[in-house]
């Protein structure tokens, strides 16, 4: 039996040099471009690729030259290499299109649009900005579902919004630099001119139920950062900001600072005996259990600020001596009532029904909720009520003076009282209902009030204890504080979302970046791959037979 022989000629290995240097240098080409720089393995490829031209010039300068030169190549090298030339440029396009922030939302109500508020929010984007995700491995399918989000972004700003992901375990340093304390950590910040996140500016990004309100709201703080000041009322032995104990304030001013807020602190009593005012950049002042009543002059402070349209967080406590702060009869409750139709009654309310009660009938918990206004629209979940201790009952006007507005948040349960014997409750811990003296229930633990001409907003809260360390992120505590310092600053209406009703199944396909790769390999690779193989066997075979 006579066997095929292959006679090897140097116009045969000069085409074969030429498939594989243009294959050399296709690949070398895509992986520059895709990795955006030299690896060891593209450096081969590309060493491949021009060892094989130089090899075709060498072995068959006619074939060479023809080709470059318009003039009669052999069919079989131009329909390889062109085939070559075909699977760069889709690949190149690949690349490309997969790198683009391209969205298409193909829905009928544009369910997978960014709202008009968001809208309204990053058209007032004129920095760079990073949104910057901290995942590891076993994240990817979270991180890859984010950026499909995160795309919206950049497209809406043009390119001022860029995304960045980073492997927190290779990268611990910078782990440490942001606070990173869990898989999928997000942030938004500035960046420097050299291009990395600025760290003084750094907003993190909450993972709430709805991730637009939760990116919309990191980037507004961030736009926002620096604008907005709280000042703490330090003249009448309030609870102090700085404090780290249980009876402390510094988580709320932690948590302030972390939102974008300035804080710091001021004294009426300074302010009132040298003629001066709270200052121009003050967005809200609390006062946070001040333990003694405020006199005419520092009233007077908070009544100019009032009327420029300020915003005062009213924090009072159980009062048991006679100069106590909002005494029912003090001169500061006395301004309250006939400027704003609110006061604090000189009673601790009490919840004997264990529904709404915590440890004792003085620790009690909200009962109901008026959701109608900002401030209490988020306290309405089971997961959402509020805890006080040794809370005072207010009283609301429901005929306030001429211009001024008011309304309630928080009320206790028909079943509760106003103990209105305080020595006794003081002096012994004991209470019990008289119903010849004592308050009957429901009574009011959170109120508010504002002036329609002047703009001022007030929040008085019948309890102190709930801002505290050991207390603020009890139940529904941190949501009062937050959206009653959002409403007085005004910052809840710098973003304000409504309602949306975004599917809780999946409409919305996310193709991950492994399942592209799969796409883009069948498409650009395997396929034209299988033909060229089988372009190439057929083309063997033919050789044989001549």
């Amino acid at each position: 039996m006579q066997r095929d022989t292959i006679t090897l000629t140097r116009q045969t290995l000069g085409q074969w040099s030429s498939f594989i240097g243009a294959a050399g240098l296709l690949l070398g080409i895509l992986g520059l471009i895709w990795q955006g720089g030299l690896t060891p393995v593209i450096g081969a490829a590309l060493l491949i690729g021009a060892g094989g031209m130089a090899l075709w010039a060498l072995l068959a300068p006619q074939d060479f030259a023809g080709f470059f030169s318009g003039r009669q190549a052999r069919y079989s090298t131009t329909a390889v290499l062109a085939s070559l030339l075909m699977i760069g440029i889709v690949g190149l396009a690949y690349i490309i299109l997969q790198r683009a922030v391209l969205t298409l939302d193909m829905t009928a109500g544009q369910r997978f649009t960014l709202s008009a508020e968001t809208e309204a929010i990053l058209a007032r984007v004129t920095r760079p900005i990073r949104i910057t995700g901290f995942y590891t491995p076993s994240a990817l399918r979270l991180r890859q579902v984010d950026d499909a989000f995160f795309r919206l972004y950049e497209v809406a700003t043009n390119g001022l919004i860029t995304r960045e992901y980073i492997d927190p375990d290779e990268n611990p340093a910078l782990r440490d630099a942001f606070g990173v304390t869990e898989d999928g950590a997000v942030y938004v910040s500035y960046l420097n001119p050299d291009g990395t996140a600025a760290l003084n500016t750094i907003a993190r990004v909450p993972r709430g139920t709805s991730q637009e309100r939760d990116m919309t709201g990191a980037i507004a703080r961030l736009l926002f950062a620096g604008t907005l000041t709280v000042y703490f009322e330090t003249s009448h032995s309030a609870l102090a900001w700085d404090d780290v104990g249980q009876q402390g304030l510094s988580g709320i001013n932690n948590g302030m600072r972390e939102n974008g807020l300035i804080t710091a602190t001021l004294r009426l009593a300074d302010l009132a005996q040298s003629g001066g005012s709270i200052p121009r950049d003050a967005a809200a002042v609390i006062l946070a259990r001040p333990t003694t009543d405020l006199s005419d002059a520092e009233i007077n402070v908070l009544d100019e600020y009032l009327k420029r349209g300020g915003g005062l967080l009213i924090l009072a406590d159980a009062i048991f001596n006679p100069n106590a702060f909002l005494r029912r009869d003090g001169a500061f409750s006395r301004y309250l009532w006939d400027h704003y139709g609110l006061r604090a009654l000189d009673a601790v309310v009490v919840e004997p029904n264990p529904a709404y009660s915590v440890r004792t009938s003085l620790d009690i918990l909200s009962a109901a909720v008026f959701t109608d206004t900002d401030l209490g629209a988020r306290l309405g979940a089971e997961d959402a009520r509020t805890l006080f201790s040794l809370a005072r009952g207010l009283e609301v006007n429901e005929s306030p003076p001429a211009g001024a507005i008011n309304g309630r948040v928080i009320m206790s349960s028909p079943e509760s009282y106003g103990e209105i014997d305080l020595q006794t409750l003081a002096q012994t811990n004991t209470y019990s209902f008289d119903p010849n003296t004592d308050l009957i229930g429901p009574l009011t633990t959170v109120a508010w009030a504002a002036n329609e001409s002047t703009g001022a907003r007030i929040v008085l809260v019948g309890d102190a204890d709930f801002v505290t360390n050991g207390q603020i992120t009890t139940g529904g505590n941190g949501i009062l504080f937050t959206d009653s310092i959002s409403w007085l600053t005004r910052f809840g209406e710098r973003i304000s979302f409504a309602p949306q009703a975004f599917s809780s199944g999946l409409p919305l396909i996310f193709v991950d970046a492994a399942t592209l790769d799969v796409i883009a390999f069948v498409t650009i690779i395997l396929m034209p791959g299988l033909t060229l193989t089988a372009g190439l066997v057929v083309w063997t075979r033919r050789r044989r037979r001549a």
